[in-house]
């Protein structure tokens, strides 16, 4: 498995956020906001200058907001696609829009939608993945497994966050060696919850990512674990944090006997 850092984590500033990562010996970032803004909200003129800052960085993701909310914005989608050509990626990041009570509904909708995006995504080179998100229809592994079940088989990714189940559920996620998702995990993000906390960095909290780890060794994963910091140290801030989440993975991965590139 490889490891990389979501920048905007670091800081909102790019070229603050790779200079850290250089720092870190990381040579893979996920690419998501910069200033405070989604990139698909980014003029032509900016995206150049990003393309520009990554030179000797691999991006294997670009993360767009599509479907973070109830309503479908295919302009997001397509810019998504023109960043990740731009930045070298080789999948686009989306949702499954926000939590709402008639799933029996919805779920079908949403199968329809992922299945058009994945296409286009196809289409033009790359691959559609869905994040687990807790604050959407899909914020488990067992949500996963049914949305994945209503599709046709390999046309959807999963980025597996397995701290938003934690989360969502207040207790320790599922293992991804089983299921649907087994074969649809793409990508990981990284970053650990705790009951009365809130985020922490890995292993500090319920996650128990020596067997999240395990697990995705089990399912055949070789990909990128992607930091996903989402907290700040008394000192240091989010750079700190994020140093300190990187340390922790590291340590976690060796203890565990699992290599990380």
């Amino acid at each position: 498995m490889r490891l990389s850092v979501i920048t905007d984590e670091i800081a909102p500033d790019l070229d603050t956020a790779l200079r850290e990562c250089e720092a870190l010996g990381l040579e893979a970032v996920e690419l998501r906001s910069v200033g405070g803004r989604n990139v698909v909200h980014h003029e032509q003129r900016r995206l150049r200058e990003f393309q520009a800052a990554l030179k000797g960085f691999s991006c294997p993701v670009v993360d767009t907001p599509f479907l973070k909310a109830t309503k479908a914005i295919w302009e997001h989608l397509d810019r998504g696609l023109e960043i990740a050509d731009l930045v070298g990626a080789q999948s686009i990041r989306v949702f499954s829009g926000l939590r709402v009570d008639d799933r029996e509904w919805y779920l079908p909708w949403l199968a329809d939608v992922l299945s058009a995006a994945a296409n286009q995504v196809r289409a033009a080179g790359f691959r559609l993945l869905l994040e687990i998100d807790e604050a959407c229809m899909v914020a488990t592994v067992d949500e996963a497994d049914e949305l994945l079940g209503k599709m046709a088989p390999g046309l959807l990714g999963v980025v597996w966050d397995p701290a938003n189940e934690a989360r969502f559920r207040d207790a320790e996620p599922d293992p991804v060696n089983q299921g649907k998702v087994a074969d649809a995990v793409a990508h990981v993000h990284v970053k650990d919850y705790q009951r009365g906390q809130g985020w922490v960095r890995p292993g500090a909290g319920i996650v128990g990512w020596a067997g999240q780890l395990r697990s995705l060794e089990d399912a055949g994963y070789d990909g990128y674990l992607s930091i996903e910091t989402h907290h700040s140290a008394p000192e240091g801030g989010t750079a700190q944090a994020t140093r300190d989440s990187v340390a922790a993975l590291r340590r976690i991965a060796e203890e565990t006997g699992i290599s990380l590139l």
